[in-house]
């Protein structure tokens, strides 16, 4: 395991973090614990369970979790384990009226309620009582829905999600959230460590090279940081939109009542330590980070057009343009960051030189790392 404290922040500064910190086995297994346990982790969609009976089975970070919309069209998060003997209960995105143990039949309600355990007595003639069932529901997870994203704490000790993504909040209030309507979720898997996925989606300076049909140099080089809070960075580029040819032969309505000389800016941005959000004035794309080992990871990424009008039949075409370029992208990036994994965690990475006129959000990305890597458990 790499020693913590001896990375300085000014050797983040001028070369980012060490190449350890993208292959080494123990000190992924103290992220899972110190940045995916205590924080405020993405986990999914909530329009991926749009119906009652829905089930999202997620793993990250060394954790199994559902997220599930009951009867009455709410949705819940819960452990992905038995209250018996701790076998999962859903491997794949299903709909179903409960809950079903493959192990021993265990059975629960769409909430969370346990509903029967087969011959709980053995050979007691005996039914169970609502309180032989009060101390085995299954566990639930405390979570928040921002902009359809569903956001966990697993430990329960987290600050208010309120208070965690009021900066960002605050800066999209012009933005109508509820009227985002999902067009596609895909889903990704690479060989490469977490960081280097979310510091790419942060890295504005990269697209003109990687991504040309997304925008140009000259776009970028106007490009203004973003630096919100000690959870939140970002990009902001205040005619990204409009300074490149549309992404559809027909544009894609704006957000409602949106103001004029927002028509043309695109922001995008990190929300520690696995959120990349990014906001278009016609459509918006989440992508979710699943760290799934030292050197794996899994990416959910689901793309939004910004009304009902949007969503209609009458834009069809458009909206498969829009997922076909916006998925073309991300297939760059997933190409390009299972080689960047081989020589970017070697050694000899150290010597690079972060570039002060383009690399600051990413700086702020490494040095958010490191101060939550280092901090103390609350008392």
């Amino acid at each position: 395991m790499i020693d913590i404290t001896q990375i300085t922040s000014e050797h983040i500064t001028a070369h980012g973090l060490p190449a350890a910190a993208f292959k080494d086995k123990d000190t992924y297994q103290l992220e899972c614990e110190k940045l995916f346990t205590n924080g405020w982790t993405s986990i999914g969609c909530g329009q991926q369970i749009s119906k009652p009976g829905d089930i999202l089975p997620v793993k990250i970070a060394g954790q199994s979790l559902i997220a599930v919309r009951n009867k009455s069209g709410e949705i819940g998060v819960f452990h992905n384990i038995c209250r018996h003997k701790g076998a999962p209960l859903v491997d794949e995105p299903c709909n179903k009226r409960s809950l079903v143990c493959p192990y021993h039949k265990w059975t629960y309600k769409i909430d969370g309620n346990l509903l029967s355990a087969p011959s709980y007595f053995g050979n007691e003639n005996k039914v169970m009582s609502a309180e032989d069932k009060a101390d085995k529901s299954l566990i639930s997870v405390r979570f928040a829905i921002w902009w359809d994203i569903i956001f966990v704490n697993i430990d329960g000790q987290a600050e208010l999600f309120d208070d965690f993504i009021q900066p960002l909040d605050e800066l999209l209030a012009s933005y109508p959230q509820n009227d985002i309507r999902k067009i596609s979720t895909t889903d990704y898997s690479g060989e490469v460590n977490w960081k280097l996925a979310v510091d790419n989606f942060l890295d504005g300076y990269h697209v003109p090279f990687v991504h040309s049909q997304a925008c140009s140099l000259a776009s970028v080089l106007e490009q203004d940081d973003l630096l919100l809070s000690e959870n939140i960075v970002g990009l902001r580029l205040a005619n990204g939109a409009s300074a490149k040819q549309a992404k559809t032969a027909k544009q894609l309505p704006h957000f409602t009542g949106l103001q004029p000389e927002k028509r043309g800016t695109q922001q995008w941005f990190g929300i520690f330590p696995n959120t990349l959000f990014f906001v278009d004035p016609c459509w918006v794309q989440t992508i979710i980070i699943r760290p799934m080992g030292e050197t794996t990871t899994a990416e959910s990424l689901s793309i939004y057009v910004v009304n009902d009008e949007a969503a209609s039949d009458e834009y069809a075409a458009e909206q498969t343009t829009l997922h076909e370029v916006l998925n073309e992208v991300n297939q760059q990036d997933i190409e390009l960051l299972d080689k960047l994994q081989v020589t970017r965690s070697n050694e000899i990475a150290n010597q690079g030189n972060l570039n002060a006129a383009w690399d600051q959000v990413n700086m702020t990305f490494h040095q958010m790392w490191l101060k939550k890597m280092r901090a103390q458990p609350s008392v």
